[in-house]
């Protein structure tokens, strides 16, 4: 009975000193990984038409749309770990099928955009807290770049019609933030919010004329068009990496 008193007690006082989790140890949050992620993305297009003639500006008029669609991609960066903290960097690629369209009409005007989000890609900055050893809350930041593309078509009696496409590589900013959890082994899930703001794309429609009626006579009248485009998108999307060197943080 003795000994087993003894045994309980040394077993007692071994537990004690084991972390919280006895039955893992913490992980270890520093390192390189890489890893692949898919969701979905709601963007929105902002299509501003400034209208003028030789003689000067005849107006503007603004219109918003969707521009919604599933994404995939992924993603690499390096972790550092102090303490509760961890701090990184981390880059990511994205493919998707986000596409929607802009239209208004005025009067004898109608005008219609349709826009398709390429890809985009992102630069940011990492700085998160562990709650638990292996569940990290994050907030992230940084750059962010993509191609859109866009087909413009307008008509407008008596000067007629224009069709027009364009796209452009844009770079702006990205914030948000999301949680990560350490599976077994080196393997680490993920979800993820961001906000992107890709700024803004300028389109020339070119110029039509037409005959038009003037005070005291007929002559022709020349009329340009400029599209002036701000994107921004919403993204959310979960993703899993696979961390490189050791899995477990060292037992103090």
């Amino acid at each position: 009975m003795r000994r087993l008193s003894l045994g309980i007690g040394l077993a007692l006082s071994l537990w004690s000193t084991l972390p919280a989790n006895a039955y893992e140890r913490p992980f270890a949050w520093t390192g390189l990984y890489v890893g692949l992620n898919a969701g979905y993305s709601w963007g929105r297009a902002t299509a501003e038409v400034d209208v003028s003639t030789v003689g000067g500006p005849i107006g503007s008029a603004s219109r918003s749309g969707n521009v919604n669609g599933g994404l995939a991609g992924g993603q690499i960066g390096y972790n550092w770990q102090s303490q509760r903290w961890v701090y990184g960097i981390e880059t990511d690629f994205q493919w998707t099928g986000q596409d929607g369209d802009v239209s208004a009409c005025f009067g004898t005007a109608c005008a219609k955009a349709s826009y398709e989000l390429d890809w985009f890609g992102t630069l940011r900055g990492r700085v998160g807290y562990l709650l638990e050893p292996r569940s990290l809350l994050y907030l992230t930041g940084g750059l962010a770049y993509g191609h859109l593309s866009a087909d413009f078509s307008a008509s407008a009696p008596p000067f007629g019609a224009v069709a027009i496409s364009d796209s452009s590589t844009r770079a702006g900013w990205v914030a948000g933030g999301g949680w990560e959890w350490a599976l077994s082994g080196n393997w680490m899930l993920r979800a993820e919010y961001l906000y992107m703001d890709l700024g803004s794309m300028q389109t020339k429609l070119g110029s039509t004329s037409a005959q038009v009626a003037l005070v005291d006579a007929v002559a022709p009248r020349t009329t340009t068009a400029t599209v002036h485009t701000d994107f921004t998108d919403q993204v959310f999307r979960v993703g899993v990496s696979y961390k490189f060197g050791e899995s477990y943080a060292p037992l103090k």
